[in-house]
């Protein structure tokens, strides 16, 4: 007579499509948040060093490699050249010093690419080891009050 069952609050089904909503997101969070894909580099060979401080070479040999306007500069023995002019440079001079070690003072603009060059091109020229060296970039206009 009142039909007071339809007032009666209605179970409520548990669906599957919400669940599954939430397993694909939690499988995309998995995916895209790890190291599943590889990414591209250059695997290095470092060598194992028991101390902190790198062990001292009887000879050193700088070369600065710098990024001025978009062009990379690379300094040695007071001379400016680029990886083929270096190349035949070295060609020219001969080996170096027997356990010579050539130190690389980069800065941090220089292309990864350039540093690895380099490196090759040392070790064809006759170096026992290569070191490479970066170092911030510094303000030109700072004590004067201009910056770039």
């Amino acid at each position: 007579m009142l039909k007071l069952e339809a007032e009666l609050p209605k179970r409520a089904k548990l669906s599957f499509w919400p669940f599954l909503d939430l397993c694909v997101i939690g499988m995309f969070f998995v995916l895209f948040s790890s190291k599943f894909v590889m990414t591209p580099g250059i695997t290095l060979a470092l060598p194992e060093v028991e101390s902190s401080q790198v062990a001292i070479s009887p000879v050193y040999e700088v070369i600065a490699v710098t990024e001025v306007k978009g062009e990379e500069m690379i300094f040695f023995k007071d001379s400016k050249f680029d990886l083929e002019s270096l190349e035949k440079h070295f060609d020219r001079r001969g080996a170096p010093q027997e356990g010579a070690t050539l130190l690389v003072k980069a800065d941090v603009a220089v292309s990864m690419r350039t540093l690895s060059l380099l490196s090759e091109l040392a070790i064809k020229a006759g170096y026992s080891k290569v070191q490479l060296a970066t170092e911030e970039r510094r303000s030109l206009g700072g004590a004067f009050g201009g910056g770039r």
